[in-house]
């Protein structure tokens, strides 16, 4: 699995560590490690319905950060689950002042209650102890969310 649930990390939250051989497949892991934090069994998010997002950040990290809450706010505004379909990530900039760009589109379709086994309601993603970071093998993230 290309994340896991870290018990340790916050009390009263939900943690997790997502990895992934490029910034794609860490923002897909990731997106994924949030929405099974939300619903327990991902294959039960049938692709019904689209939504196109693009989103501009200061950093790869930051980035991450806002495609988050935008699954969030999806969540809590529509009711939906989403995941990624496509994603297109851009770095530009110098390597100290690097900002970073995205468009992806996401899928999925509303929450039902009858077959979605719901789990946390999850608010946000919060800064604590997050960190998203190149390593060896790619790519590295561990991040905290706010139920």
């Amino acid at each position: 699995m290309p994340w896991r649930y870290l018990d340790d990390r916050a009390i009263a939250d939900v943690a997790f560590s997502a990895t992934g051989g490029t910034l794609e497949e860490l923002f897909r892991d990731a997106v994924d490690a949030l929405v099974n934090a939300m619903v327990a069994d991902l294959s039960t998010v049938i692709p019904r319905e689209s939504k196109t997002v693009s989103l501009a950040a200061e950093s790869v990290e930051m980035l991450l950060f806002e495609l988050l809450q935008s699954v969030i706010f999806a969540k809590d505004a529509d009711g939906m689950l989403l995941r990624i379909d496509t994603l297109r990530i851009t770095e530009r900039g110098a390597p100290a002042s690097k900002s970073a760009t995205l468009s992806a589109t996401l899928r999925g379709e509303r929450i039902d209650p009858r077959r979605h086994e719901l789990q946390a309601d999850v608010k946000a993603v919060t800064l604590y102890r997050y960190r998203v970071e190149a390593v060896q093998d790619g790519w590295e993230a561990e991040i905290v969310l706010d139920v």
